[in-house]
């Protein structure tokens, strides 16, 4: 079964691939913050930065999934420290300085640039190295 032009069996490599107890984890928390967001129960520092925190794991899992079972087909590629910071210092740029010169109800905040950077160094250290 071939899926939009990609073989099947990569399509579901990636799928099981990407999906690992630390990515299902950084979902579950992304939605508990959520929910008590919408329930007007936000979590004082939970609410305030751990979703930025999981930002970077989240995308950088994402893409590396992708890279190793659909680009490259080499499931032991690992993304180098470098390309980590890289991604998260331009999630701080676009987030933390260009859009909110744009958008009136997002504001700069220096703890959501160091959540980003901790978060792309969580990735490399603990869940990208567990899933290598």
């Amino acid at each position: 079964m071939r899926i939009a032009g990609i073989g099947g069996s990569y399509f579901l490599r990636f799928i099981k691939g990407t999906v690992d107890p630390l990515f299902t984890t950084y979902i579950v928390l992304y939605l508990l913050v959520r929910g008590f967001r919408s329930l007007s129960l936000p979590l004082p520092w939970v609410n305030n930065w751990l979703t930025d925190f999981l930002f970077i794991p989240v995308a950088a899992h994402l893409s590396l999934s992708f890279t190793r079972y659909i680009v490259l087909r080499n499931t032991g590629y690992t993304y180098p420290l470098y390309y980590l910071l890289l991604m998260a210092l331009y999630t701080a740029l676009v987030f933390e300085l260009i859009v909110p010169c744009y958008v009136s109800s997002s504001v700069a905040d220096w703890g959501d640039v160091a959540a980003y950077f901790a978060g792309a160094l969580f990735y490399y250290q603990v869940h990208q190295r567990k899933t290598h």
